[in-house]
């Protein structure tokens, strides 16, 4: 039994590839899930459960799924596994899902709107906001700091069907507080990462959350764009000559502007690179949505970062050429045809 928690009241929102990852992975462990979801994804999971195909086999669970949020009532952990975009508008839906106690743990890509908040802040103090992920600083007043755990996500997913999520790598967290104080004591934090721990999703606290944040935008942004530009997988892109110096490019220029925010990589450009060879003939998630005609993550992927350099006058040429040619080809749809087909294993 946990420590603080005995039963723990948890919900997934959104059942894209991490979320129903997630969501599978938890309830096989037992837990009782909750899963937020819409038309057809709603549809499916509710008749057939949610499904997670890895090296180990087939999971499948029951799982409750509505698309509405009084249905599903107060949590002691809410999941954010929607796409970055999508959270200004969806977040302040998500009221009744909070309770006194109530976590939140936003599980997004890029730049987190909670990046700048300081949990010590008076409320009457107007918070400072990342205009390009977080328009007119809506979200940075919609929750207070101390209602969020940070974290950072290293999972390599993808949604094979609705509900049925697939992934042949190692399912790895990282958790921190964002500030003190913080309704996520140190005993619900204990026990948040003792659920993910039990159902088998490697969790790590760290004390200094923001700098696995930053890490974490530096693999997002060597990555994602240059993988639509390109069609190359996670290996292909870290392991090519040429693809390794534009990389080496990105990654400098992130690492200045974390700094000038205090904040240190917890990885070199060598690791970077291995550990993304290592990963294999895997698409990004940002791929997989170009393949899909679907809106790209640019904003908190590289506009935050570019938005948050030009606050400090720190020059950042290569995440701006990367921006603009990734615009290119997300608003002319075109596809590289010579590179991965997106039939790559799974």
């Amino acid at each position: 039994m946990l420590a603080s928690i005995a039963s723990p009241r948890i919900a997934i929102v959104g059942a894209g590839a991490i979320g129903t990852t997630l969501a599978a992975r938890l309830a096989v462990a037992g837990y009782t899930v909750s899963v937020l979801a819409r038309g057809g994804t709603l549809a499916a999971i509710k008749r057939k459960g949610v499904c997670l195909i890895d090296r180990q086999g087939q999971h499948t669970a029951n799982v409750i799924a509505s698309d509405n949020c009084g249905e599903l009532g107060e949590q002691d952990f809410v999941f954010l596994c929607t796409k970055a975009h999508s959270v200004p508008s969806l977040l302040p839906q998500l009221q009744p899902l909070f309770g006194q106690h109530t976590c939140l743990v936003p599980m997004v890509n890029g730049t987190p709107w909670w990046l700048l908040m300081d949990a010590v802040e008076p409320r009457s103090v107007e918070p400072p906001h990342i205009e390009a992920v977080d328009p007119g600083g809506k979200l940075v007043n919609c929750l207070p700091a101390s209602a969020i755990v940070g974290c950072v996500v290293y999972i390599a997913a993808q949604l094979k069907a609705p509900g049925v999520a697939c992934s042949n790598t190692p399912l790895r967290l990282v958790v921190g507080k964002i500030g003190t104080p913080s309704k996520c004591t140190d005993s619900r934090l204990a026990a948040l990462i003792e659920v993910l721990e039990s159902a088998d999703i490697g969790t790590r606290h760290s004390q200094r959350i923001r700098d696995a944040v930053w890490s974490k935008v530096a693999a997002n942004l060597t990555s994602n764009p240059l993988s639509v530009i390109t069609g190359a997988t996670l290996a292909q892109l870290y392991s090519h000559a040429s693809l390794q110096k534009v990389v080496g490019q990105l990654f400098d220029e992130t690492r200045l502007t974390a700094e000038a925010y205090g904040s240190q990589l917890e990885m070199t450009l060598q690791q970077l690179l291995e550990l993304g060879e290592n990963m294999g003939a895997v698409s990004t998630s940002m791929l997989q949505d170009h393949r899909q005609g679907r809106a790209l993550e640019l904003a908190a992927i590289v506009e935050g970062v570019i938005e948050l350099a030009d606050s400090k006058r720190i020059p950042v040429p290569t995440i701006k050429l990367i921006l603009h040619l990734t615009r290119y080809f997300e608003d002319t749809g075109l596809r590289p045809s010579y590179a991965c087909d997106g039939k790559e294993k799974c």
